[in-house]
């Protein structure tokens, strides 16, 4: 199995295949994946980097919801102490 394969399947195995077929495209013409090895280094970083934006989000997420309750219950107090 080629090296660019390899790393095609384990990020498809384990759910971080993240890049298309133009990003696999431009790493086999750049030669930057010639190894099983550097395609598990690179699969790890996809998956760090996959895992890092999720939990991004998901804290962004969570502090907007966060204010938009806060801006909400201000209102409701505000208009019982008028």
């Amino acid at each position: 199995m080629k090296p660019i394969d390899q790393l095609k399947s384990v990020l498809a195995e384990s759910g971080y295949d993240v890049i298309n077929e133009d990003g696999y495209k431009m790493l086999e013409n750049a030669k930057a994946i010639t190894t099983v090895e550097q395609a598990k280094v690179i699969a790890q970083l996809v998956k760090d980097i996959a895992e890092a934006n999720y939990n991004a989000g998901y804290y962004k997420g969570g502090t907007d919801q966060a204010f938009e309750d806060g801006k909400k219950l201000g209102g409701i107090l505000n208009k019982q102490n008028k």
